[in-house]
């Protein structure tokens, strides 16, 4: 237990950085809070315990009376393993358990509920933060760069292509490897020697990989377009032709597949779009071309 006199002087000291937090410029450091994922996932395995132990005695306790049960057995109650002594509940333990077990369930539905939530949030690494990162001086580096923090202002992440994701595991892992590379020099803290405020680095992974994507995604539809069109105008023979258009409606539903999150019904329209538009080009090209 620390000392009586410490808190008063911790609790200043946190205000000080709570409050240069909340009064920062970079959304990053002003809406960026840690999601205590393990922290999180502990909880609801010991609430996972302390149900199934009850969840057991129920099972027990319906199995010791013997009651036949129905035709189909959904539960396969008739393959049930049975304990050999179980204990008789009265209406007092029934009515104990029954209140126990209400609590817990609302509980371990809450946390299920909330965790899903703050799965489906934006995150980021606290080393994107250079401010937020400078205040935990008990992690190590690579400590900072596996820690995630949420973006609490920015809605729920319901769409992430596998490529941006891979985007966003890059620039995370640059910036860790550019800062782990870098001199280290004395930190002077937020305010320098005169008296002008740190001007801290920011790195908005999210928003850089939702650009890079698109961009990417723009050119290489560019790429599917021109190539098979440039080849298709110069080429005569009808087979080598469908052979172009084949081997391009293939590649490009691979690509599609593999960078975009997209489904099974989404993939085929796609592809079906793809391959009308190189069949409109080769049933329009005059009859020279043919």
């Amino acid at each position: 237990m620390p000392d009586v006199p410490d808190k008063p002087d911790k609790l200043k000291r946190q205000f000080s950085t709570h409050w240069q937090s909340s009064t920062a410029d970079s959304n990053l450091t002003l809406h960026g809070f840690r999601r205590f994922k393990t922290t999180h996932l502990l909880n609801l395995r010991f609430l996972e315990a302390e149900i199934a132990e009850l969840d057991h005695a129920i099972y027990q306790a319906g199995l010791s009376l013997d009651i036949p049960p129905s035709t189909t057995d959904r539960l396969g109650l008739k393959h049930s393993k049975r304990d050999k002594d179980v204990p008789e509940f009265d209406d007092a333990a029934i009515k104990q358990l029954v209140l126990r077990l209400r609590g817990l369930l609302q509980q371990y539905d809450e946390a299920l509920i909330s965790f899903n939530k703050i799965m489906s949030m934006d995150t980021f690494s606290l080393l994107d933060d250079e401010q937020s990162s400078s205040q935990r001086d008990d992690l190590t580096l690579y400590e900072k760069y596996k820690t995630r923090l949420l973006r609490v202002d920015q809605g729920p992440r319901v769409h992430l292509d596998p490529f941006q994701r891979w985007l966003h595991k890059l620039l995370r892992k640059f910036r860790y490897w550019r800062l782990s590379n870098k001199p280290k020099v004395d930190a002077e803290g937020p305010v320098s020697r005169n008296n002008k405020r740190k001007q801290w680095s920011y790195q908005s992974t999210s928003l850089i990989s939702s650009f890079l994507s698109r961009l990417v995604i723009a050119l290489t539809t560019s790429v599917f377009l021109i190539v098979p069109l440039a080849l298709l105008s110069s080429e005569s023979r009808k087979g080598v032709q469908l052979t172009i258009i084949a081997v391009c409606i293939v590649v490009f539903s691979f690509v599609v597949t593999v960078l975009l999150k997209a489904s099974n019904l989404e993939m085929m329209i796609v592809t079906a779009a793809y391959a009308a538009i190189l069949s409109v080009f080769v049933s329009n090209a005059p009859e020279g071309v043919k």
